[in-house]
């Protein structure tokens, strides 16, 4: 039998097809231990199932067959029959211990606590959901994203956040993981236990090929290495030379969602004032800022004052601008006291010498270089610290250490209840008592026309105060080898209510 079974398995991987993406390394993949950001969600997702899905045009029926919504704070949700992947059947027990669960432990993620007033089995297949108010995007924020996880597995852990035995990668998702290689990537195969449709590729590998550098990942696609690469803004330059190496490559364009933003440490002083920052606003000129760093505005959109897109659904074009002007940059930093008192052409911060720091990831020290040149010309003289990724940059602004810090982030745009959070996921968070009391009336907007009303008053709020300074929307190009046998798309508002990758594992199943 032994014999049989090692047979079977040279079979298999003979025969077996694989599909490789560059998404890079984004901690072990289950529900409490990915990088909480939206490339960890979306590696994640391919092993774990949540109770509703998305595809290019909205809401789609997953672990749960259908829905009710009897009143404005009910849920009910009716459960297909699934299994886990090691056999066991999945329950509403195991949706209801989820939540709570996942309450319990205040998942890193999303914050249940403030939504969920409290959830139970009806029977084994039909869950209800009972919200502490209104939530009109529930669905969209919240039933697409919590991970169902297994009962029977994490009933027992502690500590789900150290918890990465081979068991707490049991789902109901089309693959199961493999192995995990730090800082290499992943490999994931078919899980024979999924209930939907068989996934297109036996073997998906996610490898960590050109994360922070577009051009290693455009090399290892030419080169047949990897089957499908996302680029970004500025790396759109690298499009040419794909399909000049790769004959009929696949390139598809859209929406990011994305926001690349100059950010202040709020608790510092004269990053604190609303005033100095404006003066930071009128000192930059953010289409050249685009055209020199992007090399086209057919792939990015100069930043808007109220930080959202101009694509977005709840948009508000009036708004408080800053039109380029370096005259009223100086004005407003004459006035704050902020001068060149020895004529060295640097400002002066309290008669003593001033070099904000300005921190950014390597990818983005072309921004920084140019953001220097331009915040120059108006008398203020910054130092430039650039580290390898996102991860270093983010330790460095949570600790406190920085003046003013290039970053960016996904759901802009795609979802209002991105400002639940925005404000405080990265940077100093924003503490405007103005801004968090229309975050409050946003929580408890009744349907979807007063959630947006609500989100454009928001966008008056940060245009007026500048908390941030959003310096471009990037649009995402996707590039594909022509054998590939999926094909990619951009999920309706973002995967989770907001993550724009097109990695959506719907296009991976048959």
């Amino acid at each position: 039998m032994r014999r049989l079974l090692a047979l079977l398995a040279i079979a298999f991987s003979l025969s077996a097809s694989t599909l490789t993406i560059a998404l890079g390394d984004w901690g072990y993949p289950n529900p409490f231990t990915f990088y909480p950001r939206g490339p960890g969600f979306v590696i994640t997702s391919f092993v774990f199932d949540t109770l509703v899905w998305k595809d290019a045009h909205g809401i789609i029926p997953w672990l749960a067959v259908k829905w009710e919504h009897p009143n404005s704070t009910t849920w009910i949700f009716y459960l297909r029959k699934a299994y886990w992947s090691d056999g066991e059947p999945l329950t509403a027990q195991d949706v209801v211990f989820t939540i709570k669960y996942y309450m319990m432990h205040h998942w890193k993620w999303k914050d249940l606590t403030d939504v969920i007033k409290y959830v139970r089995a009806l029977n084994d297949t039909t869950v209800l959901i009972e919200l502490k108010r209104p939530v009109p995007l529930f669905l969209d924020y919240y039933a697409s994203s919590i991970f169902i996880i297994p009962k029977h597995i994490w009933e027992h852990v502690k500590n789900p956040y150290t918890f990465t035995a081979p068991e707490s990668f049991i789902g109901s998702g089309p693959y199961l993981l493999k192995e995990y290689k730090p800082r290499i990537g992943y490999t994931f195969v078919a899980n024979p236990k999924f209930w939907g449709p068989k996934p297109v590729y036996d073997v998906l590998k996610v490898v960590s090929v050109g994360l922070f550098n577009p051009q290693t990942a455009v090399a290892a696609l030419v080169r047949g290495e990897v089957d499908s690469v996302t680029l970004m803004g500025k790396a759109w330059r690298l499009i040419t030379f794909a399909e000049r190496e790769v004959k009929g490559l696949r390139v598809q364009k859209g929406p990011m969602y994305w926001v690349l933003f100059l950010g202040f440490n709020l608790n510092k002083y004269p990053y604190s004032l609303s005033s100095f920052r404006k003066a930071i606003a009128y000192a930059l000129n953010l289409k050249e800022l685009v055209l020199r760093a992007v090399g086209s505005l057919k792939a990015a959109i100069p930043g808007t004052p109220g930080y959202v897109p101009p694509y977005s659904e709840y948009y508000n074009p009036n708004v408080p601008k800053y039109p380029y002007n370096p005259a009223k940059a100086k004005e407003i930093l004459d006035k704050l006291g902020i001068i060149d008192t020895n004529g060295d052409g640097c400002r002066e911060l309290n008669g003593k010498p001033w070099h904000p720091l300005l921190v950014a990831s390597k990818s983005y020290m072309q921004e920084a270089l140019i953001i220097k040149s331009m915040l120059k010309k108006v008398g203020i003289c910054i130092n430039i610290k650039v580290v390898p990724s996102f991860k270093q940059l983010d330790a460095i602004v949570k600790s406190g250490k920085f003046d003013m810090e290039i970053n960016g982030h996904g759901s802009d745009g795609n979802n209002p209840m991105a400002f639940v959070w925005v404000f405080k996921a990265f940077g100093t968070p924003w503490k405007d008592p103005e801004y968090w009391k229309l975050v409050n009336e946003l929580l408890n907007a009744k349907d979807i026309k007063e959630l947006y009303q609500i989100a454009k008053e928001i966008q008056v709020v940060i245009a007026e105060k500048l908390p941030r300074i959003a310096l471009y929307y990037p649009y995402e190009f996707v590039l594909t080898r022509p054998n590939v046998k999926v094909n990619w798309f951009f999920t309706y508002h973002g995967i989770d209510g907001g993550i724009p990758l097109p990695y959506n594992k719907l296009a991976l199943l048959r």
